[in-house]
């Protein structure tokens, strides 16, 4: 399809919202991490993530999508599937299923979609956890409703367009934070397509919404699919917004201004494990891993 504009979008959105109302696919199983990233800027992200949670304890099995081979060289590839890490080129996947549009904010949908998870953790790289993730997939909230979003700092005015674009009903709740996302694809296949969708179109509704993080708000609301989210707002430090978990506790501290880099990064009071991100960081020194 062609781009969209403001006369043709809530139509096409109605017809995809009807078109993507299927089931799963029989073969997904299991749980598992997503991460999104490579190349200069994101692949040091991807190293400590990664780390991190191995260090924490987390056994679960981890995919780290990328933008094709300049993302990613066989020598990083190696030292993350040590890890017990599987890098995927969404490149090579979008071979096998197409796609209109994919960039860095588009893949996180897609990655999720396609990777061979029931349930999926999605973090991005710059994220940070406090501890092992696991306990998340077995809480009343997220059995119940199959997916747990973290709210961002603002919320979706009554007078965005967006609301008239999409045909949802205004409704005063937080916009959505996707440093973290938590989905059982089974129970939110119909959502999670017409997410995609979404995104495919992105050179249309990002001029409405701030890149991926409201599409997923957006197709969860068109269909009327429920969603669960902790009422413990954002605790912010330095650089870094600090997610809780549905009891309260912080456990994801997305470090999204002061990513992981080799020339070196500012000590941030309070930020959890960050001596041990140090060192991670420091690993890839004299490592050529993109």
């Amino acid at each position: 399809m062609n781009s969209l504009n403001n006369e043709t979008a809530l139509h096409a959105l109605n017809k995809a919202a009807i078109q993507y109302h299927n089931h799963s696919p029989d073969h997904l199983s299991g749980k598992g991490i997503v991460i999104c990233g490579g190349g200069q800027r994101y692949g040091i992200c991807v190293w400590v993530c990664v780390n991190m949670l191995r260090e924490m304890g987390c056994n679960l099995p981890v995919q780290v999508w990328h933008l094709g081979e300049r993302e990613m060289n066989d020598t990083f590839r190696q030292m993350l599937s040590k890890l017990n890490v599987e890098c995927v080129d969404a490149h090579e996947i979008r071979k096998i299923h197409p796609v209109r549009r994919l960039g860095g904010w588009e893949l996180k949908s897609y990655a999720m979609l396609h990777s061979p998870f029931e349930e999926v953790l999605l973090l991005d790289s710059d994220n940070v956890i406090t501890r092992d993730p696991t306990y998340l997939f077995d809480c009343r909230e997220y059995q119940n409703t199959g997916a747990i979003f973290w709210p961002d700092y603002g919320r979706l005015a009554v007078d965005r367009e967006i609301w008239d674009l999409t045909g949802i009903p205004y409704r005063d709740e937080p916009e959505f934070e996707t440093g973290q996302i938590l989905v059982n694809k089974s129970k939110c296949w119909h959502a999670l397509n017409l997410t995609m969708w979404i995104n495919e179109h992105s050179d249309f509704w990002y001029k409405y919404i701030y890149g991926d993080k409201d599409t997923f708000h957006m197709a969860w609301r068109k269909i009327g699919q429920e969603y669960s989210m902790p009422e413990k707002l954002i605790h912010t430090i330095e650089h870094t917004m600090c997610q809780h978990d549905l009891e309260g506790n912080i456990i994801f501290q997305h470090r999204n201004m002061d990513k992981w880099s080799l020339k070196g990064n500012k000590t941030v009071r309070n930020f959890q494990h960050e001596e041990k991100c140090f060192e991670f960081r420091d690993q890839l020194k004299d490592v050529a891993y993109y």
